[in-house]
C-alpha cells in the first residue's frame, strides 16, 4: 500500500456539503426573522422537538470529535491505512454524518419543515455520490478489508457496528 498514491484528503465533501449548507443557512435565517413558516404543534411538542434537536447536534459535535480518536485521518489518507477507530466504528462517513445530524437538528429546533427537506437530499445525494466515488476508490485501494469493514459499518447513520 505504501507504494499507491493515497485518496485525496478532502475528497468530495466540500461540493457535497456547501451547497446544503447555503441553503441551510439562509432557511435558518429566513425560519427565524419569520419569513417562512413554522410549524406549531403546541408549546410542549415544540419544547420536546427542541430539545432533541438539541441532542443531535451534540451528537454531531461529538461524532465529530471522536473522527481524529486513535490518530488524525489525514494521517492515515497519506500511509494509505484505512481508519476504522474513533467514530469510524459506528459509520463510515462521520463527517458527513456531522452535516446530516446537524441539518436535522437544526430543524427540529427551528420547527421548519423546509428544513427538513434538506437532511432528505443530503442523505440521497451523499449515497449516490459517495457510491460512485469515495467508496469505489476505498474498494480499489483497500479490498477485501474495505468491504469487510463496510458490512459493519453503515455508510452514513451511526450505528453500532455489526458482528
Amino acid at each position: 500500500m505504501k507504494n499507491k498514491k493515497h485518496l485525496p484528503l478532502y475528497g468530495i465533501g466540500p461540493i457535497l456539503c456547501l451547497p446544503l449548507a447555503i441553503i441551510t443557512f439562509i432557511l435558518f435565517l429566513l425560519s427565524l426573522n419569520n419569513k417562512i413558516p413554522t410549524t406549531n404543534l403546541g408549546q410542549i411538542i415544540n419544547t420536546i422537538f427542541g430539545i432533541i434537536g438539541i441532542v443531535f447536534i451534540i451528537g454531531a459535535v461529538a461524532l465529530l470529535i471522536g473522527c481524529d480518536t486513535g490518530g488524525r485521518l489525514s494521517t492515515n489518507i497519506k500511509e494509505n491505512r484505512l481508519k476504522t477507530n474513533g467514530s469510524y466504528r459506528f459509520v463510515r462517513n462521520p463527517r458527513y454524518s456531522t452535516f446530516l445530524l446537524v441539518e436535522i437538528g437544526l430543524a427540529l429546533v427551528c420547527h421548519n419543515l423546509y428544513l427538513l427537506i434538506i437532511p432528505v437530499l443530503f442523505w440521497i445525494e451523499m449515497t449516490i455520490v459517495l457510491k460512485k466515488t469515495e467508496e469505489k476508490w476505498l474498494t480499489e485501494l483497500y479490498g477485501q478489508e474495505y468491504i469487510d469493514y463496510c458490512k459493519s459499518v453503515n455508510r452514513c447513520i451511526p450505528w453500532f457496528p455489526k458482528k
